[in-house]
């Protein structure tokens, strides 16, 4: 391999490595709003919902991600992204969150479906004003 050769391959690799922590980076954005906390209200712009009329909040304050979902009739639930069964993670799966730990299963506004938790999500009241939603967390 000619000199030439070698270094326009191993730019072109270096180049394209580059690009992987910056699309990883992008990805986590798409799915995940950070937002702040003022007088114990979270405002989320509704442009923030994804297109099944959901999305996943972190804001500073909160100690767990809330994830804010439209309903049928227009209104909109929060609801934290916990377990209270042993404090483990949820993720959506189907139109539910579910508990990878111990199965645990909730409607997206926080109704228990499957134990083995006892009690439904920590969830939060949300009003719609104009282009905004607030949720009330404290």
């Amino acid at each position: 391999m000619d000199r030439r050769r070698f270094l326009r391959t191993s730019c072109q690799a270096c180049a394209a490595l580059a690009i992987i922590p910056v699309a990883a980076s992008l990805e986590g954005c798409a799915s995940t709003s950070k937002l702040a906390i003022t007088d114990g209200v979270l405002t989320m712009p509704l442009d923030n919902l994804r297109k099944d009329g959901s999305a996943i909040v972190k804001a500073d304050g909160l100690s767990n991600k809330l994830m804010i979902s439209k309903r049928a009739d227009g209104s909109f639930s929060a609801v934290e992204l916990n377990c209270p069964h042993k404090n483990g993670p949820l993720k959506e799966k189907g139109g539910q969150l579910v508990c990878d730990w111990h199965g645990s299963a909730f409607e997206l506004d926080g109704k228990l479906l499957k134990g083995p938790s006892k009690s439904g999500l920590k969830s939060y009241p949300v009003e719609a004003e104009g282009t905004m939603l607030r949720v009330r967390v404290g």
